[in-house]
């Protein structure tokens, strides 16, 4: 997974860190294959990171980030870093990537159901 924007992105993370998370979690906000996560090349990003989020913490922010990462309305608001964190543990975590395909999946599914009944 991830585009290759994000890749040049991610080339920046180790010259300026802080300005990286912003342009990630933008990206990630806007982009729909780097939105269910950016995988293998954040590894090296991910033990530089010291982040010490559990697979359970990342698992309960699925809603949150969901709503975050939806391209037409955002119903929730996650930090740049969070949105970074979580897109950087959806690509390096497999369990979690595919728990979050079905999150995503349900939650479609539900939106559907919703607007036909309109």
């Amino acid at each position: 997974m991830g585009c290759d924007e994000l890749r040049r992105l991610m080339s920046i993370y180790h010259k300026e860190p802080d300005i990286a998370y912003g342009l990630i979690a933008a990206h990630v906000r806007s982009c729909p294959i780097c939105s269910h996560g950016i995988e293998r090349l954040a590894v090296d990003l991910l033990a530089i990171d010291n982040d010490d989020h559990t697979c359970e913490q990342y698992r309960a922010l699925f809603p949150t980030y969901y709503e975050a990462t939806r391209p037409d309305y955002h119903l929730a608001e996650m930090s740049d870093i969070e949105m970074a964190r979580m897109a950087l543990h959806l690509g390096s975590c497999s369990a979690c990537r595919d728990q979050y395909e079905s999150f995503v999946l349900l939650c479609e599914l539900e939106e559907r159901d919703e607007m036909a009944d309109l």
